[in-house]
Parts: C-alpha cells; structure tokens; sequence
C-alpha cells in the first residue's frame, strides 16, 4: 500500500491523529510557556513541527506493517491494498497504535 493511501486509511480508521495532534501541541505549547524556556515556536512553528512528528511516525508503522504483509509483484494494486487492510486488521495494528499514542508521555 502507497504510504498515502495508508495515511488516508489510518487517518480515517482510528483517532490516533486527534489524540497525538493534542499531545504533542499541548507539550509544545509547555515548552514555549516554561519559565526555562529553551524553545521559541510561534503557533504555525508549532502547528508545522507537530505534523512533521505525525507523519514520521506514520512512517514507522507503514515500514512495521510494510515487513508483515505478505504481497506478490503481480498483484494488482487493489488486492494488495486488501491484503494490507486484512493483515492490519488481524493484527490489531489500528488499536494498538491508537493506545500507544494514547499512553505516549512526555518528559
């Protein structure tokens, strides 16, 4: 599957997206408001930075998904995209990446 359309499906399929936009704008936010204040973002710096951050990690789990999904070079682009969404599924890759931004923590 084309790392856009698994953007798309993974955007569309669980709201990880929501639950780590709020957590790493929130953290950014901190660090600029903190008294030691090292970081100087304005709101689009922010707003950038976090997806920037959104889209590696979607990188990193197409490449985890990418290594257990099973396609063949004559498959047509559809039924490699079904065989992508078939082993997510049965993997679980869409709960446990939602509950691993979920418990995502900062320092």
């Amino acid at each position: 599957m084309e790392f856009e359309d698994f953007k798309k499906y993974v955007e569309e399929n669980c709201n990880a997206k929501s639950i780590f936009f709020n957590k790493v704008t929130t953290y950014f936010n901190e660090q600029v408001a903190s008294s030691d204040n090292n970081v100087y973002l304005s709101p689009s710096q922010i707003k950038s930075e976090v997806k920037k951050g959104w889209n590696s990690t979607l990188n990193n789990l197409h490449s985890k998904v990418s290594s257990k999904v099973k396609v063949k070079k004559t498959d047509s682009y559809p039924i490699r995209v079904e065989k992508w969404i078939a082993e997510m599924a049965e993997l679980e890759i869409l709960d446990e990446f939602t509950e691993s931004i979920d418990d995502m923590e900062f320092e």
